[in-house]
């Protein structure tokens, strides 16, 4: 390593990419998480001309909006003010009718590949990633990759590249030789380019981001394998040795083109290059103006909603037959709205959703397991799934032998052909009832993973956890969740969702349990707040749970809004009675929380939604089982009371949150820290996907190809594709994600929350900087404040404002 300041640059510069997770345990995240130290307009101008990506929508979407009413006249003032533009309103909306809606934001930086194309008018920036997207495919669709270091990556990649025979053939004649010359180590090769790139100081970090965002698919699954290593195993860089061989890729081209080194060598030496992405663009300062405005109309919806709000009915004090904690899931709120409104008699809660149980689970015959918890935390304690029969394993063995071997016949180069024409009209039948949704394609992957677990032939074995850890995990669980009264029943509720051929199904999963159902944790709950033992030191910590009380798990299918007890006959002796009641309210509740969703699903026929339902859950054709978390824009901290009744459209997480039991603020701590953080991330990923569904999202679902089991290419290859499919966002008709930030609506005293920021400066960034937008709550319910930034707050006069703000803007210009 020859330039240690070079190679911090660089550190940092890789620090910029957002980390992704594969498929199977695929994860919403904030794709701008490497940029919370610049606010969101300064994010934009880099993102722009460093790599083409948007982050706001285009003029005509706020127009349309203003146009609608639904940004009114206040929203732009204090919007306007807030960028110190001394305009009127209507003033502001001429300058942007004289705009024209195709302007072309200030110039991208360079690459050589770039230069190339403009000078030699070559597609060489298509064959680089097509050639390095190809190459990372294979790498790691091998046994071996799985257990591969950074270093191992690059040397295979040196020996590859110099041997290949596709770009020579692709047009770009000595690029085998020009590779020849590369050292075999990553940090001497970027070294090696450095020189051959003639980067300075001044210029590399501009240059390297650029690079990176070129590639940014493969670029942030590198970053989410050094993140799982940096929580497991120890530091590691991938995406340094991707970099590198990127980097390296460029410095070829100028070594074959021998007249675009001088052209480059002009460009990078100049001024411009460097400070290009600093330069605020017209275009997208006016588009930042207009997505606070829409920011602050959504702040606007919220505030009267709770200054509107009704209780359902007199709120009593009677102890309930159940109390059902759900997941803060935007999912959830829906179900929660609409079983309240049937019945007093089940109280529910929010919290994440692996329940404070933190869990690694390993299922019989693997050897690995699966982390059970959100990908901010490592794992904690493994639970195995243990052989009740003494046959499952027997059993899954030889299922697992000839899947494997179906597989490897159906895959193979000769056989995938010869086996069509003798077994193809023996699966005609199969194939009919699948289309026609009379059968399924395969077994529902929830019932094919968990059905041993949950008809009693396997069970959970909690024994590697020790006691004082599983009373540990009991005593934060339950003072996290502000349980102090209970029901005769407590219901932990986690979700998951069923769909058929969908290879971001485990997106519709749990994110608090790391992509996967939440069946697992809400087991382990069950077991460890069950066992008597356990209860009985909970006592001595001042924990008193009732002995008539039994908790049960329990699964809300977010597809098909059904609620199943995971082992209900446990309560058949002791709780027979309240169990059949509060299966007979949730039937109730699951048939209303159906229709409730049915008309954004595009469901008419009132007499079927079940059936309806249910086949879009086993469709393979269906591009939109369900709309997930499509439309999130709030998280409440607060409790209950302050919710109940209020209809906030499936749009808000809702965590259960007392400050007054809240000694020391240690829970509000936790929650600013960890679920504030995770919604964060779900909300901006949905909101890239919709603003540049083209680099931040996953593009058309219908053309997708799963590559290597991590992820998907849109077509034959291109980059690895990040975010979400355009399906997720868009109904075909309209957006079904409207793009604004995440509203933290938190009942709590304002210096309790400045205490946390000041002490978390990661979290403080994300809110100085506006990637998250913070209000407090009264004690009356009504939003009173906003967060201005550097521990700044505004009191809100929103009851004043109700009468101002109704006013519409005039688009007089039009």
């Amino acid at each position: 390593m020859k330039n240690k300041k070079n190679h911090q640059t660089i550190n940092t510069v890789c620090s910029r990419i957002a980390p992704v997770w594969p498929l199977e345990n695929s994860v919403a995240v904030n794709p701008f998480l490497g940029l919370a130290d610049m606010d969101m307009e300064r994010a934009a101008n880099v993102l722009s001309a460093r790599g083409g990506i948007r982050m706001y929508m285009p003029l005509g979407f706020y127009l349309e909006l203003i146009n609608k009413g639904e940004i009114q006249s206040d929203d732009m003032v204090h919007a306007l003010q807030k960028k110190q533009m001394h305009v009127s309103v209507n003033e502001f909306i001429q300058r942007i009718s004289q705009l024209e809606e195709r302007m072309v934001p200030a110039k991208k930086v360079h690459t050589v590949s770039v230069l190339a194309e403009d000078v030699l008018g070559i597609a060489i920036s298509e064959l680089l990633i097509h050639h390095t997207s190809t190459w990372m495919a294979h790498y790691f669709n091998l046994p071996a990759a799985a257990q591969t270091s950074e270093s191992e990556m690059f040397a295979q990649w040196c020996q590859d590249v110099k041997h290949d025979l596709f770009p020579d053939l692709s047009g770009l004649k000595g690029f085998r030789n020009a590779m020849k010359s590369v050292p075999t180590n990553y940090n001497d090769a970027i070294d090696y380019a450095i020189h051959a790139l003639s980067l300075n100081q001044t210029t590399l970090e501009t240059y390297t981001h650029a690079i990176l965002l070129k590639l940014l698919g493969w670029s942030s699954y590198c970053a989410g394998l050094d993140w799982q290593h940096k929580l497991y195993v120890g530091n590691t860089h991938f995406v340094k040795a991707l970099l590198a061989m990127l980097m390296n890729w460029e410095a070829a081209l100028l070594s074959i083109y021998r007249d675009l080194k001088k052209e480059w060598n002009g460009l990078v030496a100049s001024d411009n290059y460097a400070v290009k992405a600093k330069q605020s663009d017209e275009l997208i300062y006016i588009q930042s103006i207009l997505q606070d405005a829409f920011d602050l109309a959504g702040q606007r919806v919220l505030s009267r909603k709770f200054e509107h709000r009704r209780p359902l009915r007199a709120v009593t004090k009677e102890r309930p037959i159940a109390q059902m904690i759900f997941c803060i899931d935007v999912r959830s709120e829906v179900y929660r709205r609409t079983l309240e409104g049937i019945s007093d008699q089940i109280k529910t809660l929010g919290f994440a959703g692996f329940f404070g149980f933190p869990l690694k689970y390993n299922p019989l015959l693997h050897t690995n397991g699966k982390n059970q918890c959100p990908v901010l935390i490592p794992s904690g304690p493994q639970v195995i799934e243990q052989d009740n029969t003494g046959q499952e394993n027997k059993t899954r063995k030889l299922r697992g032998r000839i899947e494997k071997a179906w597989l490897k016949f159906k895959l193979g180069s000769v056989s995938s052909y010869s086996f069509v024409s003798p077994l193809g009209m023996y699966f005609l039948p199969k194939l009919i009832g699948d289309t026609m949704g009379w059968t399924t394609p395969t077994a529902l992957p929830k019932s094919k993973e968990f059905g041993s677990l949950l008809t009693g032939k396997t069970s959970l074995d909690l024994s590697a956890i020790p006691f004082e850890e599983r009373l540990a995990m009991a005593e934060s669980a339950i003072t996290a969740m502000g349980l102090k009264e209970f029901a005769p029943l407590v219901l932990i509720t986690g979700h998951g969702s069923s769909s058929i051929n969908n290879p971001h199904a485990a997106g519709l999963d749990c994110g608090a349990c790391g992509g996967n159902s939440g069946e697992i944790n809400a087991l382990a709950a069950q077991l460890i707040l069950n066992d008597t033992k356990i209860r009985a030191a909970l006592k001595i910590k001042g924990i008193q749970i009732p002995k008539d009380t039994l908790f049960l798990a329990c699964l809300h299918d977010t597809t098909t809004d059904k609620i199943c007890f995971l082992q209900e006959q446990i309560a058949y002796d002791t709780h027979a009675n309240q169990l059949q009641q509060v299966q007979g309210i949730l039937q109730q509740a699951s048939s209303l929380a159906r229709e409730k969703r049915a008309e954004r699903l595009g469901i008419k026929n009132q007499a079927s939604i079940k059936n309806a339902v249910l086949r879009r859950a086993n469709d393979w054709s269906q591009v939109r089982p369900e709309w997930g978390l499509a439309g999130c824009n709030a998280f409440v901290v607060a409790p209950r009371t302050r919710t109940l009744g209020v209809d906030l459209e499936g749009k808000a997480f809702l965590h259960s949150y007392s400050w007054q039991d809240d000694s020391n603020f240690g829970v509000l701590e936790t929650i600013m820290t960890a679920p504030m953080i995770v919604t964060s991330w779900i909300n901006l990923q949905y909101y890239a996907s919709t603003v540049d569904n083209d680099r931040l999202g996953a593009g058309n679902k219908t053309l997708h190809n799963v590559t290597s089991g991590l992820g998907v290419f849109e077509g034959a290859g291109g980059d690895l594709r990040i975010g979400l499919p355009l399906q997720s966002v868009h109904d075909g008709n309209q957006y079904q994600h409207m793009p604004q930030r995440l509203n933290v609506i938190i009942e709590a005293p304002l210096q309790a929350v400045n205490d946390i920021l000041e002490k978390h400066s990661n979290v403080k960034q994300l809110c100085d900087n506006e990637w998250i937008l913070l209000l407090l709550m009264n004690h009356q319910g009504q939003i009173s404040h906003r967060y201005t930034g550097d521990l700044q707050w505004e009191q809100l006069d929103l009851p004043q404002q109700q009468t101002r703000n109704s006013e519409k803007v005039e688009l007089a210009v039009y």
